[in-house]
């Protein structure tokens, strides 16, 4: 393998290390801006079309309670809970990436850590995110589309899987 073959191939690598390294960015500005009330940092982080889509069991296949564009989930975020009042944190792990030009598709595992004044800390929920993100032209990873499938939450009953 020549010289300009082995940069060409070194350049490919960094780059989609590059990629990779901007989609995981993206999703920790997602759960700092939603833990803290960052509302307009929580919008940025969507494409101007972009959708959340939030799921229950058995029904992952299909919408849930999905918000599209950056005017409704403005609205949306502007309702969340937040610190100080309430405190929690978003915590994802293992997100497996897999990049195709100017779109990633992304699937990663949360839990929601929460704490109020009658408990210890406890998790209040968790499932799986399953993400389309694009490289938009400023040249930052935002998310398309969000589906948050909800697996468990804490207080309510387990849905029929049957």
């Amino acid at each position: 393998m020549s010289t300009e073959e082995r940069l060409a191939e070194l350049e490919a690598r960094l780059s989609a290390l590059e990629d990779e390294r901007g989609v995981v960015a993206n999703m920790y500005r997602y759960a700092h801006s939603i833990d803290y009330g960052l509302e307009a940092e929580w919008v940025d982080c969507f494409t101007e079309d972009g959708a959340f889509d939030m799921r229950r069991p058995p029904d992952f296949d299909k919408p849930g309670n999905r918000i599209d564009g950056r005017e409704a989930l403005a609205a949306f975020i502007a309702t969340h809970t937040r610190a100080p009042e309430t405190w929690h944190k978003h915590m994802m792990v293992q997100p497996r990436i897999a990049l195709d030009g100017d779109t990633a598709k992304v699937e990663s595992f949360f839990t929601r850590l929460d704490e109020d004044e009658t408990e210890e800390p406890y998790v209040l929920v968790f499932g799986r995110y399953r993400d389309t993100v694009h490289r938009c032209e400023d040249g930052l990873w935002r998310f398309k589309e969000r589906i948050v499938e909800i697996e468990a939450i804490k207080g309510r009953p387990a849905p029929d899987r049957s």
